[in-house]
């Protein structure tokens, strides 16, 4: 995880807190038997907007409207983030893979040169005997 899909995951859980409180404060809405008698227009009903009721519905859809905004933007951020993060692993493995050829090939030019170096040996060996007994027959 990176630091801005922390920083996002925070944030969407302050907006959701914020989303939550604002729909609780708010108060039902009460027209049932009342607004058939008229009694939903009163002053405090016309003026409604001014006061606490009107301020928790703008919060609300205001922090609904970010809340939606923001969970797209963080589903792209953790998607782009595991994307990149799959394309450094298939890079890690080829890298991978290239070293452990590059090991066996050293490994292999090391049997070589062991087996050169002994034939070299044998030979040097062989020609010791070979003049020991040329020495010898004279």
């Amino acid at each position: 995880m990176t630091a801005l899909s922390i920083v996002l995951d925070i944030v969407l859980i302050l907006i959701s807190l914020v989303l939550i409180a604002a729909v609780l404060m708010q108060q039902g809405q009460r027209q049932g038997l009342g607004a058939i008698a008229g009694g939903a227009e009163t002053f405090f009903g016309k003026n409604k907007s001014r006061g606490l009721d009107g301020k928790l519905q703008k919060i609300t859809k205001i922090a609904a409207v970010v809340f939606i905004v923001l969970a797209i933007v963080t589903t792209i951020v953790v998607a782009h983030n595991a994307s990149s993060s799959a394309a450094v692993t298939d890079v890690n493995a080829a890298v991978q893979e290239i070293l452990d050829a590059e090991n066996a090939a050293a490994a292999d030019v090391a049997d070589v040169t062991d087996a050169v170096a002994e034939g070299e040996t044998e030979a040097a060996a062989e020609g010791e005997t070979e003049a020991e007994a040329d020495t010898a027959a004279n």
